[in-house]
């Protein structure tokens, strides 16, 4: 017993996780308010998560914010570049619903089957950038690369990322909304880590 609920017993490090788990839920929302932020804020994430698998992380607040400076710039050009690819995609999408069924029906495809790879291959960006130091070129290809060669794990990450919005918008809203601001995102977001980092492990030379 003494085991269990002393400092560094089991009981005591879940709860720890579990605050730290919700300090960077809270970190990660204030820090994406601004949109264009929010890449730097989801590389910090990971940046954080990541070190939190290994049990290096012990000061969130100020490793997130580390993060997130040095990333800034970076984060924040890829992010400026999916905002305008989603823009287009939009734009296109708005085109479809004034054309006829039958002549928008084949462009309507297409533009999903390419806003599904730009989602996937978004889904990596921010972890790699966490995870790896690369040039904008290269996060980008990279992103795209693993996405494509790891395409069971991607449609995981890839749904595990969305369930908090699908949980906000199908479920009871007041619950869903105080869950995800508690702890949602980045409780899907540690888990996609776990992922992330047992794909990344594979690009690392021994």
């Amino acid at each position: 017993m003494g085991g269990l609920f002393s400092a560094d017993g089991k009981l005591a490090q879940v709860l720890g996780k579990a605050a730290d788990l919700v300090i960077l839920n809270v970190l990660w929302i204030v820090c994406s308010i601004p949109v264009v932020t929010a890449g730097a804020a989801a590389t910090a994430f990971y940046t954080v998560a990541l070190k939190m698998i290994k049990n290096e992380e012990s000061y969130v607040f100020r490793s997130f914010f580390q993060a997130f400076k040095e990333n800034f710039k970076q984060a924040t050009v890829v992010t400026l570049i999916l905002l305008a690819v989603a823009a287009v995609l939009g734009c296109d999408f708005y085109v479809c619903t004034k054309m006829g069924l039958e002549e928008a029906r084949p462009l309507f495809i297409l533009f999903c089957v390419v806003a599904v790879f730009v989602y996937m291959g978004s889904c990596y960006m921010f972890p790699v950038m966490a995870f790896f130091e690369n040039s904008t070129k290269k996060v980008f290809k990279n992103s795209f690369l693993m996405a494509l060669a790891h395409l069971p794990f991607t449609i995981l990450i890839a749904v595990i990322s969305l369930l908090p919005w699908v949980f906000l918008f199908f479920g009871q809203f007041i619950a869903a909304a105080f869950f995800d601001l508690i702890a949602g995102f980045s409780i899907a977001g540690y888990i996609n880590a776990h992922i992330f980092r047992r794909i990344f492990k594979r690009y690392i030379p021994e």
